[in-house]
């Protein structure tokens, strides 16, 4: 295996993570943020490469591009997958009785 796909998949495996730590809600969109982080970050970086900007390069792994493209398709799933939440009315409670303190009397 290459050494720069290693890194790569290495540093979008780290970004779906962290982003999974932040914003996951259920345990299988875990293996969904990781892939498409590592999707997200290739996709970024052959972008970048064809583009010919070569800021901020770790061999021939560009990383700006990368975590634009894992940021921008992790957003993007995060939108698809996120449940909905459930109507923030309250479920219909019956009124709380008002206890008093008796009262003694003196007669």
């Amino acid at each position: 295996m290459p050494p720069s796909l290693l890194l790569a998949g290495t540093l979008a495996s780290i970004v779906g993570l962290l982003f999974h730590a932040a914003f996951g809600r259920r345990l299988w969109q875990l293996p969904l943020y990781w892939i498409v982080a590592i999707i997200g970050f290739l996709l970024g970086d052959i972008l970048q490469g064809l583009s010919g900007i070569t800021v901020a390069r770790i061999g021939s792994v560009f990383l700006p591009g990368g975590f634009a493209g894992a940021a921008l398709l992790l957003g993007l799933t995060w939108l698809l997958t996120t449940p909905v939440p459930e109507s923030q009315t309250p479920a219909v409670r019956r009124p709380r009785r008002v206890r008093t303190p008796h009262l003694e009397r003196n007669g």
